[in-house]
């Protein structure tokens, strides 16, 4: 299964947005501390585009999309011992329900998740790991490319990037 990395800029969001996504780039650590998104690449597609499924703040919670990745703006790890059908059976399951602007606070902060509600790493997390919830875009970033591998170049490659 793919795990699709956000590091872009944000340009497109309005500046309180921005504010914000530079606030999770400040507080992560490591490596991977551009990361501010995930999303978990459920199918891929002839045209290039692919479907993904998440819980965004944005879209207000758990939504799957078909759009195009672009090079620049992902990370892609392959995790091939993850199986993608556990993320679609999860969609099913969660579709709608809303974000958790709190849990993802908790990754950094002490605050407490809400169990009723995903933020996004804890969502494409959840089928795979323990104590998803624990995991910020940095961390999980860090872990899917220790347990899987970077295919970023292969997959734009792949679209004509």
């Amino acid at each position: 299964m793919k795990i699709a990395h956000y590091i872009g800029r944000h340009q497109n969001d309005d500046i309180f947005a921005r504010i914000g996504w530079a606030c999770t780039r400040a507080v992560q650590r490591g490596k991977f501390k551009q990361c501010t998104h995930v999303e978990a690449i459920l199918a891929e597609h002839e045209n290039g585009k692919v479907t993904i499924a998440s819980s965004s703040l944005r879209d207000k919670g758990v939504r799957v999309k078909r759009t195009r990745l672009f090079r620049g703006s992902w990370i892609i790890a392959d995790v091939p011992q993850w199986e993608v059908e556990k993320s679609i059976a999860l969609l099913s399951e969660t579709y709608g329900v809303p974000y958790d602007l709190f849990g993802a606070l908790a990754t950094v902060f002490p605050t407490r998740q809400n169990k009723k509600q995903f933020f996004c790493t804890e969502w494409v997390a959840f089928p795979f790991l323990q104590s998803p919830h624990i995991f910020g875009p940095a961390q999980f970033a860090a872990i899917t490319l220790s347990i899987g591998k970077d295919v970023t170049e292969q997959f734009f490659a792949d679209r004509g990037e």
